[in-house]
């Protein structure tokens, strides 16, 4: 198997996606560009768990991977107790770049979750990301492509060699949209706190939660 592939991120083979697709279901890592900055992630249903992205990136073991979802019916799947003004914000701005943070339900297994027993949900606004959820099941685990502390990578040619190297597939779909990470929100209390400012400003993420206009 070749091990980077050229792709078309808005319009991508489906040679390409049943290959991703393939590697993701066997419990493989891949490399793939999202509308944000690029990802490197695995099937959340597979049985490979967190641990050798997490030790691929360097990332602390106390920070669990976010999950990319279809769509926002994942709040339900995935989460319990969700609030109101998640749904809200939800409606607004999924597909895209925002990440909600709600408590998991108990299909989210012990090591996809926080110390506090939460999980991070994102529903990403790419066609490619959105093929790859769809056929591999449901979710994918995802985190973006560089070692911990470094910069996100923003195109294929700021991807670090050794990741492109420790996974089994890269997609290189050339630059991406935004070119920085999603904000994350959390949503697992009476009012949403800002844990990242990202792509979507912070005043309206607040400003979609509260009711008023985006």
């Amino acid at each position: 198997m070749s091990k980077v592939i050229r792709i078309d991120p808005d319009n991508p083979s489906a040679e390409a996606v049943n290959l991703a697709a393939t590697v993701l279901r066997d419990g493989g890592i891949v490399v793939f560009p999202t509308e944000t900055v690029y990802g490197i992630g695995a099937s959340a249903s597979s049985c490979i768990g967190p641990q050798e992205i997490i030790d691929i990136k360097m990332r602390p073991k106390s920070k669990p991977l976010p999950w990319l979802v279809e769509d926002a019916s994942a709040l339900d799947k995935f989460g319990v107790d969700v609030p109101e003004y998640a749904r809200r914000l939800a409606r607004a701005f999924w597909p895209g770049a925002l990440t909600i943070v709600v408590k998991a339900a108990d299909v989210v297994a012990p090591e996809f979750r926080d110390e506090r027993g939460t999980v991070a949900l994102r529903c990403p606004a790419h066609e490619l990301v959105q093929e790859l959820i769809r056929a591999t099941g449901g979710a994918l685990i995802a985190t973006s492509a560089n070692t911990s502390g470094h910069p996100a990578p923003a195109s294929f040619e700021e991807l670090e060699e050794r990741i492109i190297a420790a996974a089994d597939l890269t997609l290189d779909g050339g630059e991406t949209e935004h070119g920085v990470a999603s904000t994350v929100v959390d949503c697992t209390g009476p009012e949403p706190v800002i844990l990242r400012e990202g792509a979507i400003p912070a005043e309206q993420v607040l400003a979609a939660a509260t009711g008023q206009d985006a």
